[in-house]
């Protein structure tokens, strides 16, 4: 048997239960927190926050994955919390950080209000995988600007 640690990636979407006037101070608070609470255990991902959802994409080893979704599920800035695709990967997709963070954009909301609620699983996994795309392109984009990792962006 391995010793090695098994990775996987997860994607969950949720509700937002933040206030519309304390959404900046909550979204500073998750981005800190994240920060360091993943480059401890070792997860890397991508998080969006649309005023209404999130959208988060973690991976990293399996316990330390499942640690940081049973926070999530606690955390009662979320509601509808719907973990849409959970699969083992060979290595980190995003190595060189320990979250990254997009904010408000009304085309994610869209797409992950889609997704919250698409019942049909065929249909849902066509939806994932786009949701997939869109946070990959957002990162590499936000690589290749050199933007700031961890904090909301200014453009």
């Amino acid at each position: 048997m391995s010793c090695l640690a098994m990775f996987i990636s997860l994607i969950y979407v949720s509700h937002s239960l933040i206030a519309r006037e304390a959404q900046e101070a909550e979204i500073d608070s998750i981005v800190t927190g994240s920060v360091e609470r993943n480059a401890r255990l070792g997860v890397r991902g991508a998080l969006l926050f649309t005023e209404q959802h999130f959208a988060q994409l973690l991976e990293g080893p399996e316990t330390a994955v499942e640690e940081v979704m049973e926070r999530i599920i606690e955390d009662p800035r979320h509601d509808q919390i719907t973990i849409i695709e959970r699969k083992p990967i060979d290595g980190y997709r995003f190595p060189d950080w320990s979250i990254v963070y997009w904010g408000n954009a009304s085309y994610m909301d869209r797409k992950i209000a889609t997704v919250l609620h698409k019942q049909d699983a065929l249909n849902q996994a066509g939806q994932t995988a786009q949701l997939y795309e869109l946070i990959q392109r957002m990162a590499q984009g936000s690589h290749d600007r050199d933007a700031p990792i961890g904090r909301p962006s200014t453009k």
